[in-house]
């Protein structure tokens, strides 16, 4: 169960971020960007720990914190490459 609400986080807000920050769901460059998601929001719940609102053994707010930190550096990297 951990699996699926870690990967449910980090698809909601790989999906959000990118509405946000292109106008667009995907780009040229969609599956690193979602690979981006989930490494954050994994990294998001190592890092920050057990607080708030845990689903299933995963912190969901710190699993969304990461995963929109990481995915914002990720697309201001990206920008600066082109």
């Amino acid at each position: 169960m951990f699996w699926i609400v870690w990967a449910l986080v980090g698809l909601v807000v790989w999906w959000g971020m990118n509405m946000l920050m292109t106008g667009k769901a995907g780009g040229s460059n969609w599956l690193a960007s979602l690979i981006v998601a989930l490494l954050g929001s994994w990294l998001g719940d190592l890092v920050l720990g057990n607080w708030l609102w845990m689903l299933a053994g995963f912190n969901v707010i710190a699993g969304a914190i990461g995963a929109i930190v990481l995915v914002w550096l990720w697309n201001l990297i990206t920008k600066q490459m082109k």
